[in-house]
């Protein structure tokens, strides 16, 4: 090798320095960039040189830029993001339940309970007396505002979850779409098109499937060009073509659902914020708001069916205490409708919700909505009655196989909920109308049933069927509240193990600083060197 040789050697010494320098001072640049993946440089020996049968080095060669990344801890940390958005969600939905419900802070509708029930019982001690009667209506209409309002601030945790819905959906195509560019990106740089390097755009990439994670559930995998594919309910959301946005719509019941294409996806998202929100909305309406309702209208039913056969100081009788309970109705036909709805036999209700399903245009069958067990069947013909369990439905129209009627007594109950009597005269404490003094044995009945279990509410009296809700909320925000704590716990420990991997220490890189340095500068060293051993020959 000549002596020239020596300068390609310093060269290559100053030129892989200064890229290790480039990478280093990236690396501590980056130190607390989320998602940022440390960089190493991997200097490679140049091909050597053979003279007079040996080979002599030629100085560094390819400089790479390795990425430090665990492909195994970043799955996990991806279903581990999951599983912290569904609890996110559960929680967010329960925490405000259970203010809702918050009987702790005397807010909820146990204490109006009370005294509702309380007044009857010192209408009872003094049947006869104008204020214990005028108190009574005011705790009547207390009862009814609480109840109310109780459930307005429950429809409006209801609007708000779906609104998370839309929002969360507007945040995963912002990040489908996001993805899709970073896939162009990587597929082009890695097929050789520009002599950079992906990795930073690989960085990005899982940083945004990670943010999906936590939005929703999905699966995805890696093509040899190095795009993902991403998939949720069988829809590519990503593919070779682009991305493909979600979008909402809202349904009958007032349900935000979830379309890919025209299709209705909603039930396949079961983890993330996404599977959290439909998960806690269902939650909610199912067993939040569906038992307050039907405690509200056993209370309601079992009162006007007691106070119907009592009389009151004019001797008047039949009157009921509260609105009568109505029947909600609501149908999922082309051709059919409900004309009519209503209690026949207000003894005989069950207050459980009814699904009348057409088995064809001819035959029809009754379904609990809430158990799914069959209640009757019969022949359709079009005006005539179908009774069962209290409650009379006529259908008219020409319904088809397969179309659904929901029948209610609970979906309008507590917005009709209201106390029916002005005149405090007409309420009935006295058990005949003999006008005797002091008769007080209707009002009596009143306060036992209070105390007494109730058929319809699973043999539990009105308090205690109330409690029950209370507590069912409580455990289930508790639950919600600790499954949180851990999933973000979890969460934390995964990411600390991916920083093991590809975090960035400082310690490590200023130590590699002063040793790319000391490299660099002995690079020069040999240049500088190299000229001065040419300039003494060229002057010999």
């Amino acid at each position: 090798m000549s002596l020239s040789g020596l300068f390609d050697i310093g060269k290559s010494a100053i030129f892989a320095s200064q890229t290790a320098l480039n990478v280093v001072s990236n690396n501590i640049a980056n130190v607390n960039t989320p998602g940022y993946s440390r960089h190493e440089a991997i200097l490679e020996v140049a091909n050597p040189v053979q003279i007079k049968g040996n080979y002599i080095g030629r100085g560094v060669g390819n400089v790479d830029i390795r990425r430090h990344y665990d492909n195994f801890i970043h799955l996990q940390i991806i279903g581990q993001n999951q599983s912290y958005g569904r609890s996110f969600a559960l929680e967010r939905g329960l925490s405000h339940i259970e203010q809702i419900f918050n009987e702790a802070k005397n807010l909820g509708l146990g204490n109006s309970l009370k005294d509702y029930f309380n007044a009857w019982q010192d209408l009872a001690n003094n049947p006869e007396a104008q204020p214990q009667r005028t108190v009574l209506l005011q705790k009547a209409n207390a009862l009814v505002q609480t109840a109310k309002q109780m459930e307005e601030d429950t429809l409006d945790t209801l609007k708000e979850i779906n609104n998370d819905i839309g929002n969360v959906v507007n945040d995963i195509n912002s990040l489908t779409s996001n993805i899709a560019v970073l896939n162009e990106k990587i597929s082009q740089l890695e097929a050789g098109l520009s002599t950079d390097d992906a990795s930073y755009f690989r960085d990005q990439r899982d940083s945004s499937l990670n943010d999906l994670a936590e939005l929703m559930d999905y699966t995805w995998y890696e093509d040899n060009s190095g795009r993902v594919e991403i998939l949720a309910g069988g829809e590519s959301l990503v593919n070779l073509q682009g991305s493909t946005s979600l979008s909402t719509e809202i349904d009958i019941d007032g349900h935000r659902n979830i379309y890919a294409r025209g299709r209705d996806i909603t039930s396949v998202f079961q983890e993330g914020q996404l599977g959290g929100f439909i998960d806690v909305r269902s939650d909610i309406e199912t067993n939040s708001l569906h038992d307050l309702r039907k405690l509200i209208a056993s209370i309601s039913n079992e009162t006007n069916i007691l106070h119907r056969t009592g009389y009151g100081l004019d001797g008047s009788t039949s009157n009921d205490f509260f609105d009568a309970l109505q029947i909600y109705s609501s149908d999922d036909s082309a051709a059919g409708y409900v004309s009519s709805a209503t209690v026949s036999d207000v003894a005989a209700l069950t207050l459980d919700e009814y699904d009348i399903n057409f088995v064809d245009a001819a035959n029809y069958e009754v379904y609990n909505h809430q158990t799914g067990a069959l209640v009757t069947s019969g022949a359709y013909t079009a005006g005539n009655t179908i009774s069962f369990e209290g409650i009379d439905v006529v259908i008219d129209g020409a319904p088809a196989a397969d179309d659904t009627f929901l029948i209610s007594p609970l979906s309008e109950v507590i917005t009709n909920f209201d106390v029916a009597l002005t005149d405090t005269q007409k309420i009935a404490a006295a058990s005949s109308n003999l006008n005797l003094p002091g008769d007080n044995t209707k009002a009596l009945e009143m306060v036992q049933l209070s105390q007494d279990d109730v058929t319809e509410l699973s043999n539990a009296t009105f308090e205690g069927y109330y409690n029950g809700i209370v507590s069912d909320i409580g455990i289930m925000s508790k639950a919600a509240s600790d499954s949180l704590t851990y999933d973000d716990n979890l969460r934390f420990e995964l990411e600390k193990k991916r920083d093991e991997v590809s975090g960035v220490s400082l310690d490590e890189e200023a130590a590699n600083l002063i040793r790319y340095q000391r490299m660099y500068e002995a690079g020069a060293k040999i240049i500088k060197i190299t000229d001065e051993l040419m300039e003494m020959i060229i002057n010999l």
